[in-house]
C-alpha cells in the first residue's frame, strides 16, 4: 500500500510539473522610460506607463498583449 501511495504521488508531481508554467522563463526589456516590453510563453505584454505625481496611484497607461496573431489592449483607452 505504501509503495502504491509513493509511486501515485510521483507520478502526479511528474504530470503536475508539465502542465504548470514557469514564470522564471519570461524576459523583461525596458524599451523607454515609460515602455516596458514582458515576453512570456511565446504572449508579449507591451506596458505603457504614464508620469504621475502620486506615487499611490496607479501609473499603467495601457497594456497591449501581443501575440502572433494578434493584439489586444486588456488595460486603457482604445479596449474592446
Amino acid at each position: 500500500m505504501k509503495i502504491l501511495l509513493l509511486i501515485s504521488s510521483l507520478v502526479l508531481c511528474s504530470l503536475a510539473n508539465e502542465n504548470f508554467t514557469n514564470m522564471k522563463k519570461c524576459e523583461v526589456i525596458k524599451l523607454s522610460k515609460f515602455t516596458t516590453l514582458v515576453s512570456c510563453h511565446k504572449v508579449d505584454y507591451l506596458i505603457k506607463y504614464k508620469h504621475q505625481e502620486d506615487e499611490e496611484k496607479d501609473n499603467i497607461k495601457k497594456i497591449t498583449v501581443i501575440t502572433t496573431k494578434d493584439q489586444k489592449i486588456i488595460l486603457g483607452e482604445e479596449r474592446d
